[in-house]
């Protein structure tokens, strides 16, 4: 079922405006390289899902800017992740998808093709009701290094 004709025709417009804003405020966050889409063995909370993978991201992808949104997952109780990477250097998908299999669960990481659509796709997730979203950008592409204006 499409949740978009629960709401009423004048919000569906804002609604869109605000998918499309988000995107494209998310792309021009940084290139980015790597989507990835991340679940946890067990039913994660939203808090114990945004601490694991901040930890990940903070021990395992040293150096990584990234952008990330939790949804719920649709079929159980719990979050997963849905992220954009930059700044990956050398990384090896294969090791980083070994790492996060052996302690939290299955992974898809698979490299940017279309940066437009991959941006939308994760500004979709940030729209949505009960999603927490998060970005930590690096060195260069930190705000404080930039002319950077949110408006």
């Amino acid at each position: 079922m499409n949740n978009a004709r629960n709401i009423e025709p004048d919000l569906r417009l804002k609604a869109a405006q605000l998918n499309v804003e988000m995107g494209d405020w998310v792309h021009g966050l940084a290139p980015w390289q790597v989507i990835s889409h991340m679940t946890f063995a067990w039913e994660a909370s939203i808090w114990s899902a945004q601490r694991c993978y901040e930890k990940f991201m903070r021990t395992e992808m040293r150096g990584v800017s990234y952008f990330y949104a939790l949804e719920q997952n649709p079929g159980r109780d719990g979050y997963h992740v849905h992220a954009l990477w930059c700044d990956c250097k050398n990384m090896r998908r294969t090791e980083i998808w070994e790492k996060w299999f052996h302690r939290y669960g299955r992974a898809r990481i698979e490299p940017v093709n279309n940066r437009d659509d991959v941006a939308d796709y994760c500004a979709k997730y940030v729209t949505k009701e009960n999603t927490w979203w998060g970005v930590n950008l690096l060195g260069q592409r930190h705000p404080a290094n930039q002319n950077f204006q949110l408006e």
